[in-house]
Parts: structure tokens; sequence; C-alpha cells
């Protein structure tokens, strides 16, 4: 079955066509399209006009691109910023009506566990995992087998848009704006009830490509992590695009904040490396559709 998952995130609108047969996944196209639905969610709680506007416009183009390739199906999943915002209705509405989709709003319980599924999709070598996902809005910590599934698996409020909103509105931002952050970040991964063990830390998506696109590393050493993170922390997003623009256009405003997010995670897990993998939670929601449709 050919689908199309469509991830809309706090920052980014991300959507894969694959070809999903007994349990396997294989990409047709897979695309990332910014549109930081979150933007001022976590103050006001609410979505803004324009925000809206831009998700629908990315949603069209990801529907395009499906009709193009032959998607026999559709499905999106909506996470943190769709969550949290009181007049998520609205947009849910205007997606339906303008578009034909089912604008789904899933828990961040939900988003770990397919995270988790579609991060180890791409990674086939790998039979267990501690998953990391780190959203704008929310981050998302799943482990478990290939086998068995997810044996753990919660979702924490903190992201890159969201510690960026709440720390960084000095840029560079102050030594105890950085502190408030990692204090922030803390807090959140102690919450977590569940230990890494003995198995590998992953980190999917744009977060966990990013290091490792940087440095040129698979593993990526936790030592790279910091180095980048005290690098992007000193410099105004103006600046860190200048650095790496291929890597970094489109959330240079929120890299510092993800770097920041993504070193405590290796930390809190004692994880001296991760594993980026390009899987995350719209494979894990092909996945799932695939299943469905066979029910």
């Amino acid at each position: 079955m050919r689908l199309c998952a469509i991830d809309v995130g706090t920052n980014t609108v991300m959507s894969v066509v694959a070809d999903v047969a007994d349990g396997r996944l294989d990409v047709v196209v897979d695309e990332e399209r910014f549109a930081r639905l979150g933007q001022g969610v976590d103050a006001s709680g609410r979505l803004a006009p324009e925000a809206m506007d831009r998700v629908l416009d990315r949603l069209a183009s990801a529907l395009a691109t499906a009709e193009r390739l032959g998607a026999e199906r559709v499905v999106v999943g909506a996470t943190s910023a769709s969550r949290d915002a009181s007049n998520v209705g609205e947009l849910r509405d205007r997606v339906r009506r303008e578009l034909g989709l089912d604008y789904r709003v899933i828990s961040g319980a939900q988003e770990a566990e397919a995270s988790f599924r579609g991060a180890l999709a791409l990674l086939p070598t790998l039979d267990a995992a501690l998953v990391v996902d780190i959203g704008g809005g929310s981050t998302e910590v799943a482990r478990g087998t290939r086998e068995a599934g997810v044996t753990d698996r919660q979702s924490v409020d903190v992201g890159s848009v969201r510690l960026t909103e709440r720390h960084f509105g000095e840029r560079p931002p102050p030594p105890d704006a950085v502190a408030h952050a990692e204090a922030d970040a803390e807090r959140a991964y102690a919450a977590v009830a569940f230990e890494r063990g003995e198995v590998p830390l992953v980190a999917t998506g744009s977060v966990g490509r990013l290091v490792g696109r940087l440095v040129g590393a698979d593993p990526v050493p936790v030592a790279a992590v910091r180095e980048w993170r005290d690098r992007l922390l000193v410099l105004a997003p103006a600046d860190a695009l200048a650095v790496a623009p291929d890597v970094l256009a489109g959330r240079e405003d929120v890299a510092a904040a993800a770097l920041l997010l993504l070193h405590a995670a290796l930390v809190r897990f004692g994880a001296d490396a991760y594993v980026p993998t390009a899987g995350g939670l719209r494979h894990g929601l092909a996945l799932a559709a695939a299943e469905e449709g066979k029910a």
C-alpha cells in the first residue's frame, strides 16, 4: 500500500510517501516544510491565524505530492502545539473543509510510540533502543525492542520552540537565560520514569540528524553535541545560519535550544553518543495506517 503520512509539529510539517507491506516501509519521498504552528502557543495557549494559514499552505503542498505519487491514503498526526491550543478546532475544521483531510491530534504517548516505530523502521540493523524525539513543543522518550515494541514511553513539555520563546528573547542569550533553559530541560527529563539500560540512544528526525550532518559522524559523540551547542548559543540566528546554511535554514533561531535539549538528554540517560535516524513520527504513522487498512 502506498501511503502519505504527515507530521504537523510545532515548527515543521514533515511528510513521507512510502510503500508499506508486511511491516516494512520503503520511502518514495520525504519532505520537510517550515510552518512554525507553535508561534506564541506556549504563552497564549492559542494558534495564531497566520500560523494556521502557513500550516494549510504546507499541508496543501504535501497533499499535492501525495496525489502526484499515487498515495492511496493520506493521514495526519498533529502534535504538541495542536495539543496545547484551545482553538485547534478552528484549524481542524479548515483542514477538513479546504483540503478534505482528517486533522488528527495525537497524544504525547501516541507520539512517543509512533516515533519509536518510525525511528527503528529506518535503522534495520538495530533491534532495541531508547528513542528521543526532540520537537518544537515537546520531547518524546520511548524504550523498547523491534520484536516486543515499546515497553516504556513518556512525553515531556520541553521543545526547541518552547525553550526559545521562554528564555532566548535576547540573542545571543545571556548566561542566566541559558542556565534557566538548562534547568527546564533537566527538570523535564528528571520526570521520565525509566532508564536507558544497555540499549543505544537514538535521536530522531531533524534534531537527530543536525549534529551528525555538522560533524559527519555516526554515532555522534556527546562532546560534538556539547561543542555545537556552545557554539550556537553565542551566535545570533543570522550568524548561526551563516555557519551552516544548508543544515540550519528554517531552524536557525531554535537550533541552539534543540542542541541544549539533545545534550541534556544524553547526560540524563548516561549516553556517550547517539545514533541519528531519518525515521520518526511520520514513518510510524504510515506503518500504523497500513495496519489499520488491513483490519
